[in-house]
């Protein structure tokens, strides 16, 4: 009886052992695949984040079809051009940190197939794709309008675009964005998705279409440069304007500047400084400087440039609207574009001749006008 019960107890202290050894063993495995899980979940989260972001471009096309990126969303989220064929594949490259990842897109609707997904290089990025206005002279970057950030659908109204990027800020402001008036509604523009080479513009119906801004200063004193993607329906037709500081109906030393179809137009107090270039295309990436040093005023249409000097004339600063696709707004309103605008960059100094070939070589790239 007395041996039964100590053969039980120490069956009992052995067993007991046993399960303290596996359980301190099972303990340190599950430390060690804990602290493993953690290094897998940083991996996890990252690749998350990245695919997230493509997540957020997704519900943007689902909207809008016409989205062609060229934006950052709140995280870094940084998504390039969309690049888009005849058939509606789009090839999109997103970034967020050092993860690019790169995904083909078969369908859209109704639903969404994805050809493949991958990771890839910034050397595998397209050159043009790194080479554009975000990273050219940012700090003076203040105004860029796309018409793919118009949130409508083809054919419809655009009653406000706002600026391309929220991540850029030039004197401690957000870039610039446009509206329609309320009580104007009427002559917004419409978003035409393939007006420009399979490309969305905004579409000016030169009657009395128009956006508009505020009355904030967007060129300093160390110059004015503008590059306009679009095109006019009737070269022949002149003072067609893409975009101004310009009030016609005012006294002129409440003017500024206007961009048309056939000029740039610079307003000192009463002198008006015109320079009308050989412009012959429809379709054009059209660049013009205004500088404080000689040749201050100069446009290039479609890479081809011309330069003309003026003298030291600076710009008035006034408290005139930013128009586009007008002189000034209202039922006073002249100058009215018939054509289309894809794109319009406006930065408060004179680009360098090398800043300003990125710009156009990559706007080429997108467009493919010359």
């Amino acid at each position: 009886m007395y041996k039964s019960g100590y053969s039980v107890l120490l069956l009992t202290i052995i067993i007991s052992t046993i399960g303290v050894a596996l359980a301190v063993n099972d303990l340190s495995n599950s430390t060690q695949v804990a602290r493993t899980n953690i290094n897998i979940t940083d991996v996890v989260f990252d690749q998350s984040q990245a695919k997230s972001c493509v997540e957020k471009v997704f519900a943007k096309l689902r909207a809008y079809e016409s989205y062609e990126g060229d934006e950052t969303f709140e995280g870094g989220c940084r998504v390039y051009t969309i690049s888009r064929n005849i058939d509606g594949i789009r090839t999109i490259y997103t970034k967020v940190d050092s993860i690019i990842l790169e995904t083909k897109v078969k369908k859209l609707k109704p639903y969404i197939i994805i050809d493949y997904q991958k990771p890839i290089t910034i050397a595998d990025l397209n050159q043009s794709q790194e080479n554009n206005p975000y990273l050219i002279a940012p700090s003076a970057l203040r105004l860029w309008l796309k018409a793919d950030r118009a949130e409508t659908n083809n054919e419809q109204p655009v009653f406000s675009v706002k600026n391309a990027t929220d991540d850029i800020k030039s004197s401690d402001n957000k870039l610039i964005d446009f509206a329609q008036l309320p009580t104007q509604s009427s002559r917004a523009p419409k978003l035409i998705t393939n007006a420009i080479n399979n490309r969305p513009a905004l579409r000016f119906d030169g009657i009395d279409d128009f956006l508009t801004s505020t009355t904030t200063p967007i060129h300093t004193n160390n110059g004015l440069s503008i590059i306009v993607v679009g095109k006019t329906f009737n070269i022949n037709n002149n003072n067609q304007t893409y975009i101004s500081k310009f009030n016609t109906t005012s006294d002129t030393i409440n003017k500024e500047w206007r961009l048309q179809n056939d000029e740039l137009n610079i307003v000192n107090n009463t002198i008006n400084i015109t320079y009308t270039p050989n412009d012959t295309s429809n379709t054009k990436i059209l660049s013009a400087i205004w500088s404080p040093d000689n040749p201050q005023l100069s446009i290039s249409i479609n890479n081809n440039t011309a330069s003309t000097a003026t003298g030291d004339i600076p710009i008035d600063t006034t408290n005139e609207p930013i128009i586009v696709g007008a002189n000034n707004q209202g039922q006073g309103g002249s100058g009215f574009l018939n054509g289309d605008i894809a794109e319009i960059l406006v930065y408060n100094k004179k680009l360098s001749d090398t800043e300003l070939n990125k710009v156009r070589t990559y706007m080429n790239n997108k467009y493919s006008i010359y």
